[in-house]
């Protein structure tokens, strides 16, 4: 069974690269592609690939496996326009302080860190959901738009697998992303940025590489789905530093980093910049090109990521 399955997998490949050549009907090649991904994922079932985890990778080498280019980012890029600044939620500094008295003279550990990064990222996402309604920035009018803005929500811990070849051998590269942001239909979610927490105050370094990983998983199966806007977002922190990524549509990844003491707002105004953009992307993104992502711990793409062939 599994040699028959290796070669309908080989003939149905060739079949999807003549489908491509001699035919613009994009009805085709969507099903001659759905049949190809298919039998890619039961061959791969079938294989049992052997497991690793994002943290076993060597982090100096997750921008070449996953075939990112460092770039420099442009004057706009990873930073608030002064248009585009918005003030702190309300409530959040006083939360923080609070926080702070409360804990005052305890070490700043892994569950200390995350009641700041949670006060930080919910009560902006929560703030720009609050205002969707009558904030001409955000909203266009449309019933749409809103609604778009309104699905935005936080996931914790979520899996995430998919297969990939390190160093010559197929595994399945499986990790728990900290958090990320979801939009969309409750039958069509799907996300563009993901955010891993710093397990103590300045151990952010290993958290960058770790973060790529994710966010490279996630810009190459949006590529794959030929998604308009491939561009993926991260973050790393502790609360305290903030390290923003993005991998733009060509594959190169830029960073930049802020300091919560000195540019709060800075970092507030770049989460609802962020958000925003996510929220555009979903309400003018044709339903049939985006994909699915299942719901639960065990997150796997409906369709199997297929790694791109090196030039």
């Amino acid at each position: 069974m599994a040699e028959f399955i290796d070669i309908l997998q080989q003939r149905v490949n060739k079949l999807a690269e003549k489908v491509a050549q001699y035919t613009k009907n994009k009805q085709i090649m969507e099903e001659t592609h759905a049949i190809a991904t298919l039998v890619r994922t039961e061959s791969r079932k079938r294989k049992k690939l052997p497991s690793k985890a994002v943290t076993e990778l060597e982090p100096s080498k997750i921008p070449d496996l996953f075939f990112l280019k460092e770039g420099d980012p442009t004057d706009d890029e990873l930073r608030p326009k002064d248009h585009e600044m918005v003030p702190l939620p309300g409530h959040l500094e006083i939360v923080l302080d609070d926080y702070a008295l409360a804990t005052g003279g305890s070490p700043a550990n892994e569950a200390m860190l995350r009641s700041r990064i949670d006060a930080i990222m919910l009560c902006t996402l929560a703030m720009m959901k609050r205002e969707c309604v009558y904030n001409p920035r955000l909203s266009t009018g449309s019933i749409q738009s809103t609604d778009s803005i309104r699905s935005l929500h936080l996931q914790f811990e979520r899996s995430i697998k998919t297969p990939w070849k390190v160093e010559g051998t197929e595994y399945l590269l499986s990790g728990v992303v900290d958090y990320s942001l979801w939009f969309g239909t409750p039958q069509n979610y799907e996300t563009n940025l993901v955010m891993v927490e710093a397990k103590r105050v300045g151990a952010l370094d290993s958290g960058m590489f770790q973060c790529l990983a994710f966010m490279a998983i996630i810009h190459h199966a949006r590529k794959k789905a030929n998604m308009k806007n491939t561009s993926v977002y991260g973050i790393v922190t502790d609360s305290f530093r903030w390290d923003f990524i993005q991998i733009r549509g060509n594959s190169e990844y830029i960073t930049r980093r802020y300091r919560w003491k000195y540019r709060k707002v800075q970092i507030v105004s770049l989460l609802y910049k962020i958000f925003e953009t996510t929220a555009h992307s979903s309400s003018i993104q044709p339903q049939p090109q985006r994909k699915r992502w299942r719901e639960g711990s065990d997150t796997e793409f409906t369709a199997e990521l297929e790694q791109p062939r090196r030039g």
